[in-house]
């Protein structure tokens, strides 16, 4: 598995237009769309955001081909480690290239069909964190599967898989950038602690998952 930084204008303005404002997880919008509504007003254009972009980029000293650089460095640092771990945990590989698209959203959303998610050029979060948490996702749907998504619907499955980034922290703590955790969203803080306290017990992603199943029936 091999990730794929890079930098598309119109991505960019895709994520910025549909998950600036809100998202599955949280109502609220980014700080990156705010400005652009403060700038251009509400429901910007495509041709607006894609203004906002260029002078964001601008104002911030924002270098996409130095940022793909760096990301790309410091990504491979934990590479190969991340990997054998999560193919540990999740008893699947993920394909063979994944493109990691930046974006000046501060929200990262993925798309597992077509191979990519988004690392923000705006957060502090450091963006190995991000691609950790992103590419659970991707073990995630690869381990359930299809199947297991429309047997739990759309709403349990995303509690599910946004809360089972908790292992990260136990898994892959030494990995992380120090000082930082993989925190999760206020709503998954219960079914978190709950796979926390499972998998010291037993290590076994398909029982806890079973178990999960069984606590929302």
């Amino acid at each position: 598995m091999r990730i794929e930084f890079a930098y598309s204008l119109e991505k960019d303005i895709w994520c910025l237009l549909n998950k600036g404002k809100s998202s599955n997880n949280s109502p609220n919008p980014t700080k990156v769309y705010q400005e652009l509504v403060l700038r251009y007003g509400e429901n910007p254009t495509s041709e607006e955001t894609s203004k906002f972009i260029e002078e964001y980029l601008s104002e911030n000293n924002i270098d996409t081909g130095e940022c793909i650089a760096r990301f790309q460095k410091d990504w491979e640092k934990v590479a190969n480690e991340y990997q054998k771990r999560a193919e540990a945990v999740f008893q699947v590989s993920l394909p063979k290239k994944i493109t990691a698209y930046l974006t000046t959203n501060n929200r990262c959303p993925y798309n597992i069909e077509e191979n990519y998610f988004y690392v923000s050029m705006s957060t502090p979060s450091p963006v190995v964190l991000t691609i950790m948490h992103e590419l659970w996702h991707f073990y995630t749907w690869y381990s359930l599967g299809v199947s297991q998504y429309e047997k739990l619907g759309k709403e349990r499955y995303n509690d599910i898989k946004e809360s089972l980034t908790v292992l990260l922290n136990s898994e892959c703590a030494d990995l992380f950038p120090k000082g930082t955790e993989d925190k999760g969203y206020p709503q998954h803080q219960e079914m978190r602690a709950k796979i926390s306290n499972m998998w010291i017990s037993d290590k076994n992603l398909q029982k806890i998952i079973a178990k999960l199943i069984e606590f929302n029936d």
